[in-house]
């Protein structure tokens, strides 16, 4: 497991799940932005809305809370978009970082990831972690980094993006 560079690493993981595709944490606080896909019933992502993204809220009891408006639009939202010609597969843009291309991939019933470039390497994405300067009404980035793994050979990937 990572640590993450910008503290020290006591930040709580949220726990593994089948729909679990990555987490963001920010050094504001604890709480943390969860990124689920969104399977039927047969374990196929829903085509109108493969993700799900919420609130833990670990700095109050770990609850689960969606996100405002205002936070999907300007800070952790999702869209989603099919490829064409590849089934559940779709291009996804966070609004956390517009630059990077990410791609979301069904590999089989309830089994799907997010895949994205760090370091070179294409990576199924594990985490992110966001620094901000937070001394303003509206907080400034400093940078981000991504944590994955490699998905060819299945080693730890890193890369810290600074935002100039």
């Amino acid at each position: 497991m990572f640590a993450l560079s910008g503290d020290d690493g006591g930040y709580p993981v949220p726990a593994k799940t089948t729909e679990r595709l990555f987490y963001i944490q920010r050094n504001h606080n604890a709480n943390t932005i969860v990124y689920d896909a969104n399977f039927d019933a047969g374990g196929t992502l829903l085509a109108d809305s493969p993700v799900d993204v919420y609130w833990l809220r670990y700095q109050e009891q770990g609850q689960r809370m969606e996100l405002r408006k205002v936070e999907k639009l300007f800070a952790y939202g999702a869209e989603c978009s099919p490829v064409k010609g590849k089934k559940n597969e779709y291009e996804v843009k966070l609004v956390a970082d517009r630059n990077r291309d990410f791609r979301l991939v069904q590999k089989g019933p309830f089994n799907a990831m997010v895949v994205a470039s760090i370091n070179n390497q294409e990576s199924r994405i594990e985490h992110l972690y966001i620094y901000a300067d937070n001394t303003s009404y509206w907080p400034k980035v400093k940078y981000i980094e991504f944590f994955g793994y490699n998905i060819k050979t299945g080693e730890p990937t890193y890369e810290r993006v600074w935002n100039e």
